[in-house]
């Protein structure tokens, strides 16, 4: 009966062990994918983008010089901070047109034509 009590707390720790490993290794590999990439771009085709020195509607620099922008960071009171010739600007989250890079979901078998009372409804997601 005695060693019966000593092996229990060996189990236990090796089963806090093994859970803390796996909850470790999961939090790791979802970190390691890559946001995809994010860029900001003229709300009307052949339109101008302001760029401001901080994130706030009083501090116009200029218009960019060239389209679309990328998203070097998170957006900060709905301005985007965005590099141009080296130096950071941010952009007015709302005259502007985000673009995210996603790619379509990869899969044997598509989920087909779906409604749109469907939860999910896509044509790009797998079944």
């Amino acid at each position: 009966m005695k060693q019966a009590q000593d092996v229990w707390p060996r189990v236990t720790h090796a089963f806090l062990t093994a859970t803390t490993v796996v909850a470790l290794t999961a939090t790791a590999s979802s970190m390691a994918f890559a946001q995809p990439a994010t860029y900001v771009d003229s709300q009307k085709p052949g339109g101008t983008v302001k760029l401001y020195s901080a994130p706030d509607i009083h501090s116009v620099v200029m218009d960019a010089p060239t389209l679309p922008l990328l998203v070097q960071d998170a957006s900060d009171h709905g301005f985007y901070p965005v590099k141009v010739d080296g130096k950071r600007y941010w952009v007015d989250g709302m005259a502007v047109k985000v673009v995210r890079d996603v790619q379509a979901a990869r899969c044997s078998k598509s989920a087909g034509v779906q409604a749109a009372g469907t939860l999910g409804a896509a044509t790009n997601r797998c079944q």
